[in-house]
């Protein structure tokens, strides 16, 4: 073997132990599990520790080598100091130990959060236009920053973001903030913010340019609450879009401001709307226990000419009542509030021992104020009826009415037809005068209420009730659909439609002059789309306030469905043990 070979087989042997030292060497994987834990915070601040803590991705996973450990729990002192600052702990002290049996390696942290620091001074600027804004004065009283209060970081973001946001909404479109800091002073625990906010000047709405629209451009512009030269509002502008998205005029709506065309302050609104179709078809199957089997047929002409007026015609049929009629639509000055309409209306019952035939003509002027609505209405009415055997008779009303209603909601967010709480209350008179195309003066009064109330996720209380009374100077002139009924799917559960009442010789319910209604029911969430429901009903009709009250008991089952609660219901009466449970089903909100 010569010297040269002698070498190589030497550099061979000495690389062949080197590497074997190496392997050796190479820390072996812990096969324990690791567990992360810490203590000393809760709430917000423990979970901010969470999201800032990057050992515990490891939580429940083998073990990283013990280098690694010993490195991310050194830096997870760091993260969790970092978590604690921005709810105002700058002086937070935080150790660990590392400690492992034959399955867990456990990694505990000790948290001492330290003294808060707070707020001891807020240098707020605010210049521009908006210094002269009342809402912006009033803003300044609302924000989250006050002296003396803990530093949270999350109300220094959110004071911000208020002053953007409302910026943006009040049309000054160049605002910016000068000057925005938080400044620690950590020997005190002590902090100072300074925010500047330079609003700029506020735009005007300008030129208003509307595609596409098949109305006529005036009656369109009677949808716009404001006009050019007015100080910009994006509410304005959301205002108009549900307006005319709801008018079911349009297919499709869009309204935007050209910010990149505005003519010095005055920024031009474009407004782009597709035709809706212009004639609309529905026919509906149903069912109900105060109608029973029903079929549902209607007819809507969307526009009748480039006014804006509709038609709307609807034909209901049922084994009890069939109802037909065309209600033609004017729009109002405030088409999305206001409406006038003339209304032609044929009502055909028989049910039990109560036939009658109801020809009536109405015009109706109605508007919305928001949570309130009022109605006006003229009505002459011509109604053939019969109780029992008795002879047929014929009357004549004309009858003037008003109505106002007042509703307060919060939908469920996921279906606006399912209500978590509200209330919606009703007033109505109405009368007519023998001197005036009428068989009989009377005048009648009624008020109704009803109430959701969610105690929790799972437990709702409904309320309900009714009282209505009636002065008049021969009762037995007025025709049915001027009285009082009680009984039925949303009145008393447990009696059959409109047979709570006073009677005749015969025993026919023919009405009363006085109505008291009452519920009382609570429903439970035992599934996602189910409710299980305990209620109690009270009322009756009479000729008298001192009518015997009817008082019924009962169970039911509710699905949620999209278009509301699907209630099916079964009552029985406590005042009358021998009369059988009663089924009830309905459909619809509960308000």
């Amino acid at each position: 073997m010569t010297l040269s070979r002698f070498g190589w087989l030497l550099v061979v042997l000495i690389g062949c132990g080197f590497s074997q030292t190496v392997v050796a060497q190479q820390p072996q994987r812990d096969l324990t599990t690791l567990n992360v834990v810490f203590a000393g915070v809760d709430g917000a601040l423990a979970e901010n520790v969470r999201s800032y803590l990057e050992l515990l991705h490891y939580n429940g996973k083998p073990t990283p080598a013990s280098f690694r450990l010993r490195y991310l729990a050194r830096r997870g002192d760091a993260s969790i100091q970092q978590a604690l600052e921005p709810f105002g702990y700058y002086h937070s002290e935080v150790n660990h130990t590392i400690s492992s049996d034959a399955e867990v390696t456990t990694v505990s942290y000790s948290i001492v959060p330290g003294p808060a620091t707070r707020i001891t001074n807020i240098d707020y600027q605010l210049t521009g236009a908006a210094t002269h804004d009342d809402i912006f004065r009033r803003l300044r009283r609302e924000l989250p920053l006050k002296q003396g209060h803990v530093l949270l970081h999350s109300d220094y973001e959110r004071s911000k973001s208020m002053l953007r946001s409302l910026a943006a909404e009040r049309g000054y479109y160049d605002a910016q903030f000068t000057q925005q800091k938080i400044a620690v002073e950590l020997a005190n625990q002590s902090a100072t913010i300074s925010l500047h906010f330079d609003s700029g000047e506020r735009y005007q709405f300008g030129e208003v340019t509307i595609c596409c629209n098949h109305l006529d451009t005036d009656f369109l512009q009677r949808y716009f609450q404001f006009e050019e030269g007015d100080n910009f509002h994006t509410r304005e502008l959301l205002d108009l879009q549900v307006a005319l998205a709801g008018s079911d005029y349009f297919e499709t709506v869009e309204v935007a401001p050209l910010w990149s065309q505005a003519d010095g302050l005055r920024v031009p609104v474009s407004v782009r709307v597709t035709a809706n179709e212009r004639d609309h078809y529905q026919i509906g199957p149903g069912y109900g226990t105060d109608t029973g089997a029903r079929l549902t047929l209607g007819f809507d002409r969307r526009w009748v000419n480039d006014r804006g007026h509709r038609l709307s015609s609807i034909l209901r049929l049922s084994e009890v009542q069939n109802t037909g009629f065309v209600d033609y639509i004017i729009p109002g000055k405030n088409p999305s509030r206001d409406q006038y309409s003339i209304t032609g209306e044929i009502l055909d019952r028989t049910y039990e021992d109560i036939d009658s035939t109801l020809y009536r003509a109405s015009v109706r002027d109605a508007r919305h104020y928001d949570s309130w609505q009022r109605t006006y209405q003229l009505a002459y009415q011509s109604e053939d009826y019969r109780f029992g055997t008795a002879a047929r008779q014929t009357s004549g009303f004309f009858v003037p009415s008003a109505e106002f209603s007042l509703v307060s909601t919060e939908f469920d967010h996921d279906n606006r037809n399912l209500i978590d709480n509200g209330y919606r209350l009703s007033a109505r008179i109405q009368g007519a005068s023998d001197a005036l195309l009428s068989d009989a003066s009377f005048l009648s009064l009624s008020f109704s209420a009803k109430a959701v109330y969610s105690f929790n996720p799972k437990w709702r209380l409904l309320m309900r009730g009714e009282v209505g009374a009636i002065a008049t100077s021969d009762f037995s002139k007025l025709s049915p659909s001027l009285r009082f009924f009680a009984g039925g799917d949303h009145s008393v559960r447990g009696y059959a439609y409109q047979q709570l009442g006073s009677t005749n010789a015969e025993g026919v319910v023919i009405g009363g002059q006085y109505l008291g209604v009452a519920s009382a029911e609570v429903d439970y969430l035992i599934a996602p789309k189910w409710r299980v429901a305990l209620f109690s009903d009270f009322g009756n009709t009479g000729m008298k306030w001192s009518m015997p009250w009817r008082q019924t008991i009962g169970i039911g089952a509710r699905w949620l469905s999209p278009i509301g609660p699907v209630r099916l219901d079964v009552a029985q009466a406590i005042d009358e043990p021998d009369r059988p449970w009663r089924l009830h089903l309905t459909i619809g909100p509960d308000l």
